[in-house]
């Protein structure tokens, strides 16, 4: 998952240890979350390892990098930068070299795409956008290399991300898989071919960027993750529990649920605002993003009935014990804490697809799958969801209001596109690529690849100081409400 594995491909460390597990964290003692931010993650970067030794870096669309650190040469933020009208020189590390080169070539990324795919003809229409999207990117990071010659320090690092490959394997994976269970048999040649189009480009930018920067020099490509296919089934994790006797939803006749209240007046703003307007309304919006999201995952239930309950992120399968103490309400008391974890995973690894095909691949206690001091950052139980037949369970939140929805559900033909309360029609997988055109540079494990580049270059492994968190930072309200935005219009919030 983005967060916690690209902040792994920067420090080297498990999640356990730089301490990022998703767009969000929990908030100790309370019902709710915080959306996190790189100020959250322990441990020197890569980019902070090669500044150290002397070295200069170019790195362009890294998530999880918000605030930039100070380094030597420029650092654009990612996707997660909380500014939802596109980047600016408040995501960069050098706000002077990137206005710069931004006047000369335009901004890193601009607000070009809606990825919830509600509008006519989106996927027709979006391939385009993705293309032109990889080129502009390609401009800016020549430009930039351009610019810091100029200045007189090329830099000994560069490190471009492309989202685009992404993006169009998350909505376009349907299209280009005639075996997939949510195929389009009438699917254009455009949308058939979109996939083989962005990866076609990105080699392009690959080779454009490499001769650029000297085709001597090594060069990696590397994937926070895989791609595969979705499911035609979506599941509903805190539906299970409540099927298993774990949670229960509070009664409140003739008043709509705090959650539901939450979503209603989310999913309004979304639905029927152009996406300009909606983001300038969740920017605005009282109370602030935090806590409609925590309202949202966290509202309408019986908390003095409940032992065990999901965020139901699909960025982060899991469920959190209710435990008294620890929670301002919770339910189970520390001498039953293990016994009820015991139960919430045997409940998950007892839960079948209707052909009897398990439902969960792993369902392990947080200490069995993380190392490290934040593994309390992690829900209590860590979950996999299984494949079926190949295809990607999406987990996406219990429909309360449908009292008679089961905790598995078979998509209707009008929603195998995906989006909102369908999960994409490609989902992420955990075996990524790591391609080097220098065959002594080898990496098994995302974690691998920074001490791999850093002996690259010459740096020697000195370890990364994973006991020196950075000053917390959190998110003003404004930028909360940006950054809850941009999320929301990549479909990593629902």
């Amino acid at each position: 998952m983005t967060f916690p594995a690209w902040s792994s491909f920067l420090t080297g460390l498990d999640p356990g240890q730089h301490g990022v597990f998703d767009f969000t964290q929990k908030v100790p003692g309370r019902w709710g979350i915080r959306f996190t931010n790189a100020t959250d993650r322990v441990g020197d970067s890569l980019f902070a390892r090669v500044c150290g030794a002397g070295g200069s870096v170019l790195a362009l669309g890294m998530p999880a990098t918000f605030p930039p650190e100070s380094l030597e040469g420029l650092l654009v933020c990612g996707f997660d930068a909380p500014v939802s009208t596109g980047s600016d020189a408040r995501s960069a590390s050098d706000p002077s070299l990137y206005r710069e080169i931004a006047s000369r070539v335009g901004p890193w990324m601009r607000p070009d795409l809606d990825e919830g795919a509600k509008a006519d003809a989106w996927h027709e229409r979006a391939v385009g956008t993705l293309l032109d999207r990889v080129d502009r990117k390609t401009a800016f990071a020549l430009a930039a290399l351009e610019r810091m010659a100029q200045r007189g320090r090329s830099p000994d690092l560069l490190c471009v991300v492309f989202s685009e490959s992404d993006t169009v394997a998350h909505h376009y994976w349907r299209d280009h898989d005639p075996l997939s269970p949510r195929h389009d048999s009438g699917a254009s040649p455009r949308r058939r071919g979109a996939i083989a189009a962005v990866y076609e480009r990105l080699d392009e930018a690959c080779g454009e960027l490499r001769r650029a920067f000297g085709e001597a020099a090594h060069c990696v490509v590397v994937s926070d993750h895989g791609f595969g296919g979705a499911s035609r089934r979506v599941v509903h994790l805190n539906r299970r529990l409540e099927e298993c006797g774990l949670l229960r939803r509070a009664t409140a006749p003739r008043v709509m649920a705090p959650d539901a209240l939450a979503r209603r007046a989310r999913d309004a703003a979304l639905s029927l605002l152009p996406p300009k307007l909606a983001q300038a309304a969740f920017r605005r919006a009282r109370p602030a993003a935090a806590r409609l999201e925590s309202a949202a995952r966290f509202g309408g239930f019986d908390w003095a009935a409940t032992a065990a309950i999901s965020e139901e992120a699909n960025t982060q399968p899991g469920v959190w014990i209710a435990l008294a103490g620890r929670e301002a309400q919770g339910a189970v008391t520390p001498a039953d804490y293990e016994r009820v974890r015991r139960e919430v995973i045997d409940s998950l690894l007892d839960w079948k697809l209707p052909d009897g095909a398990p439902v969960v691949a792993r369902a392990l206690p947080r200490e069995e799958v993380y190392v490290g001091p934040f593994v309390e950052r992690a829900p209590d139980v860590v979950v996999e969801l299984a494949l079926d037949q190949g295809y990607g369970l999406s987990l996406v939140p219990t429909p309360w209001a449908e009292r008679s929805q089961a905790s598995v559900r078979t998509l209707g033909e009008g929603e195998l596109a995906g989006g909102r309360g369908r999960g994409m029609n490609g989902t992420h997988r955990p075996d990524g690529v790591f391609i080097s055109s220098h065959p002594e540079l080898e990496a098994r494990s995302i974690m691998d690849v920074a001490p791999t580049l850093l002996h690259a270059m010459g740096i020697p492994q000195v370890g990364s100081d994973a006991d020196a968190p950075q000053a917390h930072r959190e998110y003003s309200r404004e930028e909360q409400q940006a950054v809850a935005a941009r999320l929301r219009a990549l479909g990593y919030l629902e």
